[in-house]
Formats: C-alpha cells, structure tokens, sequence
C-alpha cells in the first residue's frame, strides 16, 4: 500500500507534463482568437454602359472591362450582330431572358470586354434579321448623281425605285429586292433591282479610349 502515493504522483507530473507539450507545440492562429485577414486584390474596375451611351467616347484604363447591355428580343428575328476592334477582347456574350414568362416578352444582350490593348478602340453593334440583306447607302456623283447600295456581300445593287427617305449617304439598311431583268440605265452601275423591302438598320457606336 506504501507504494500507491508514489505511483499516484508520477501519473499526475507526466499529465501535467504532457498538457504542457501540447501547448507548447500547438500551431500558431488555430487557437480560439480570431485569425488574421489575408490581404485582398483589389477588383477589376468595370464600366457598364448601356443604350443611351450610344455615339459616345469613352475612357478606361488599360486592364479595366466594359459591360455592354442593350435590349433584343430574338423571337422578333432580330438580334445584334456586333463587331470591335483587336483592343478589346471580348470575354462573355450572353442573353438575358426577360423577367417574365409572357409570351414574346423581350431580354437584353451583355457583352463584357477587357480593355487589353492602348490607343483608340470601337465597338459597332447593328440590330437586324441576320438572314436579310445588308448594306449602306452610297450617293455616286456619276450622271448628275443618283443612290445606290453598296451589299456587305461585296456587290453593288441599283435601286430603280428608292424611297426618298432612304436616299442618305452612309445609311446603314436591310433590304430585299428582285432583280430588273434586261433593265437599260444610263448609271452604268451596279445590277438593277426592285426593291421589295426596305428598313433603316438600328445601329450602336462606341468609341473607347484605352489609357
């Protein structure tokens, strides 16, 4: 029985001891006080423009993006067909269903770019029917001067009957025609046609200054 008090007190100094490694050896900022806040990136700085910006000149800094949204409702046909210049760098192209579930109801289109080269850049947006013809409505000063349309297929059409709203130099159309035949013109230029249908393209411009 003598030897009890002595075992006793050699478990409790190698208890005491071990507690005492342990908090020796615990791994720093795991204990129960709040753990120290990493440093942050700060954010990309995004510019988000919309419609109404429409013929504006704008400046970001290199490295930034830009957000473009504008309206389109694909179940009319139509839908932006956009193009930009090899300073930006085009990095989603998404639609945004309408918040709605009525029938027909239209969204928006957002394009984001990276501001990834320095100097001037563009963004050129046209709203049409991608299947219809397109082109641009060029006045010739030839035979005291007339209109015609110069196609983004690369052809020159001459309208025989060319509404007088739509005889604006650079104005940009959609249109659809029927070819005159065996039709004489003193123009001498281009293939004459009928015109079927005609519409003004809604375009959206942007010019982007990358600092």
């Amino acid at each position: 029985m003598s030897h009890y008090p002595a075992l006793l007190l050699g478990v409790a100094v190698a208890c005491i001891l071990a507690i005492f490694m342990a908090g020796c050896t615990q791994t720093p900022g795991t204990g129960t006080g709040s753990p120290s806040p990493s440093p942050t990136t700060p954010g990309t700085q995004t510019l988000t423009l919309s419609e109404e910006d429409n013929g504006k000149n704008v400046t970001v800094s290199q490295g930034s993006e830009i957000s473009l949204v504008l309206p389109e409702n694909p179940t009319t046909g139509y839908s932006w067909n956009l193009s930009h210049s090899t300073g930006l760098t085009l990095i989603s192209d998404d639609f945004i269903p309408p918040g709605t579930q009525l029938m027909g109801a239209g969204g928006s289109h957002e394009w984001v770019f990276h501001a990834s080269g320095k100097g001037d850049q563009a963004v050129h947006a046209e709203y049409r029917r991608p299947w219809v013809k397109a082109g641009t409505i060029a006045y010739q000063d030839l035979e005291g001067g007339f209109y015609g349309i110069v196609g983004d297929d690369g052809k020159k059409y001459l309208p025989l009957d060319l509404d007088a709203q739509y005889r604006q130099n650079g104005m940009r159309v959609a249109f659809e025609y029927m070819e005159a035949g065996d039709v004489a013109t003193i123009q001498m230029w281009g293939i004459p046609v009928n015109i079927t249908f005609i519409e003004e393209t809604e375009t959206f411009d942007l010019v982007v200054k990358v600092t």
